[in-house]
């Protein structure tokens, strides 16, 4: 009898413990850095080098991610694969039904998931990234980002007590420096748990193996 095992974000690894709990599951967990992100084609590199590196007894993978800019996209499978059919983790999380709709996000909002969001000040990062640049230059670089953004949504899974003001009172900063509304939108664990359970439905694509993966995605 085959093995079945997870591969997810590190960003994600709150979530999938919550959902295996829920889905009454024990898999074991393949996480890939949550850093790779910055670039599609490096966490494309570390996917595949993953997939190589799977146990002999691996005959089926749960893919707990989106395609993540193209992390996903042509990529040969050595054995059964299934894959979310969802543009990212953000969109993950806000899938509450079995709609098959992979971009659950609204424009212009930047999405607050992590357990301490201040893993993500958007100021402290300006300030990192502004620190050689004179107060003009600044400056105009500030209205930029608040220029791309109207919004700063927190998901609310459960997982955490997003409304505490430990949790709330830096990502309102946060948006209250972008000049952006503070909003929080319902999440969850749903996806992760259908993907968990075997309840594979249009939200997800399943690959055999030597199949290769195509970014083939929902309409919007």
């Amino acid at each position: 009898m085959g093995k079945t095992v997870i591969l997810g974000c590190s960003s994600l690894k709150d979530f999938i413990d919550n959902a295996q709990k829920k889905a009454g599951t024990d898999y074991q967990v393949i996480y890939l850095n949550r850093l790779y992100h910055r670039d599609p084609a490096e966490m494309r590199e570390h996917v595949i080098e993953a997939l190589e590196k799977l146990d002999p007894e691996v005959d089926t993978v749960l893919v707990s991610m989106g395609f993540c800019g193209g992390s996903w996209d042509k990529v040969k499978v050595p054995v059964r694969l299934v894959i979310p059919r969802i543009d990212d983790c953000v969109s993950l999380l806000l899938q509450l039904t079995d709609e098959p709709v992979s971009d659950l996000k609204d424009p212009r909002h930047l999405y607050i998931k992590d357990r301490d969001p201040k893993n993500m000040c958007f100021r402290d990062i300006f300030d990192k990234m502004t620190v050689d640049l004179d107060e003009e230059t600044r400056d105009r670089y500030h209205r930029d980002w608040m220029s791309y953004y109207d919004a700063m949504d927190i998901i609310d899974t459960g997982i955490y007590d997003v409304h505490d003001p430990k949790y709330a009172d830096p990502v309102r900063a946060d948006a209250d420096w972008l000049e952006a509304e503070m909003n929080y939108v319902p999440g969850g664990t749903y996806l992760l748990e259908k993907l968990f359970t075997g309840n594979w439905d249009g939200q997800f694509m399943i690959y055999e193996p030597g199949e290769v993966t195509e970014n083939i995605l929902m309409p919007c």
